[in-house]
């Protein structure tokens, strides 16, 4: 970076930072703020730790915060983060899901718990300072300025390898780290609700089989899916596609008017209602393997740009050497495999590798330990 970008920069941030220091100032609350930029909408993580806290604890404020920064106007989101401070001045706990600006670069009271509640279970990819000079990834000068990563108090994690991980990623202590897993892991586990009514919906035949496809955002392209529609079975199988909210290019899985596979590019329900109804997923770099996996059907891994990937993401979980009899190169490779008797123990081992917590009651453990957090600061 060039010393007039670098010094507008600090420039900016100081200017942050005085801003924040009387809104710091003020008397703490019992209140816990949940800031996102993943998305718009509060994610299922947020949306089933704020409804716990609300029924369980209404003593407690809990203002959620979410608006992403993906496509917008940086000016428009300086204002956002000035709710942010403001929000964060006089709460105790501050939850996050991902980087916070705000959260990271400003000095907080000693007071203030920061709690970073990552957006997904583990990590397959690298990211944060696992990144740092490749493609995909930071600049070394970018991340020390804007302190990425900085202030957490408290990692969640599943287990001790994905917690080691996250050690990596963010520069971490394991002294930071809480195996408590996230709250998504309930809605993962709750038996399908009867009449949920998705094969209905779309009208998928009874006896065929529902393919799961989801997978992950390229940040340097669309998925392409190769000959993976020509090569499933149509009288076996219908295939779901539920693409990653930032993935809009839709046309590597539009067909010919006369082809037998039935193909449902599904943009209405969630992954996870689908997850509840399909037979078998497919996936490839994201952490919906491991999630999937925790409700014990079939997960398989079709990585056709896996040595693309690792080179210009990273991984730091290579399906290849963690459940080789579950993941293929090729469309061709992937179709022997669903004609082939699934690796359910290879599945089971690569899930308590990764998930070593008790899963059950994710959501009310997570809620008590902010609650409780909120009790000892306030």
């Amino acid at each position: 970076m060039n010393k007039g970008p670098r010094t507008i920069l600090n420039a900016g941030l100081a200017v942050l930072r005085g801003i924040y220091a009387p809104m710091k100032g003020r008397q703490l609350r019992n209140k816990t703020t949940i800031i996102s930029r993943q998305s718009d909408e509060p994610s299922m993580d947020i949306a089933l730790l704020a409804d716990y806290l609300h029924r369980n604890h209404p003593d407690m404020e809990v203002k959620v915060l979410c608006h992403m920064l993906e496509g917008r106007s940086r000016l428009g989101y300086a204002f956002h983060m000035l709710r942010q401070m403001w929000h964060m001045g006089n709460s105790p706990v501050v939850v996050l899901d991902g980087y916070c600006i705000a959260a990271c670069v400003l000095d907080h009271r000693p007071e203030t718990e920061i709690v970073q509640m990552w957006h997904a279970l583990t990590a397959v990819k690298k990211f944060g300072y696992q990144s740092i000079g490749r493609s995909t990834g930071r600049s070394e000068e970018i991340a020390d300025i804007m302190r990425m990563h900085r202030n957490y108090d408290h990692i969640l994690c599943p287990g001790g390898e994905t917690g080691r991980l996250f050690c990596e990623a963010f520069h971490a202590g394991r002294e930071q780290l809480v195996p408590l897993g996230l709250p998504r892991i309930d809605r993962i586990l709750e038996p399908p609700e009867k009449g949920a009514g998705l094969r209905e919906e779309y009208g998928i035949p009874e006896g065929r089989e529902v393919l799961l496809y989801a997978p992950t955002f390229r940040r340097d392209g669309s998925v392409m899916p190769g000959d993976l529609l020509s090569v499933i079975d149509p009288d076996r199988f219908a295939l779901v596609v539920c693409l990653h909210p930032l993935d809009e290019d839709v046309s590597a899985f539009r067909q010919e008017a006369d082809s037998p596979l039935q193909v449902i590019i599904d943009r209405r329900h969630t992954t996870y209602d689908w997850l509840a109804e399909c037979d078998r997923i497919i996936t490839d770099y994201s952490a919906l393997g491991l999630e999937a996996a925790l409700t014990d059907k079939p997960v398989y891994f079709y990585v056709y740009d896996i040595e693309d990937y690792a080179k210009s993401t990273g991984l730091n979980i290579d399906p290849r050497e963690e459940i080789p009899r579950a993941t293929a190169v090729t469309a061709g490779q992937l179709a022997e495999l669903l004609d082939q008797p699934y690796d359910r123990e290879g599945l089971r081992a690569f899930r308590d590798k990764y998930v070593e917590i008790n899963t059950s009651n994710c959501t009310e453990k997570l809620g008590e330990y902010i609650y409780g957090l909120a009790e000892k600061a306030h």
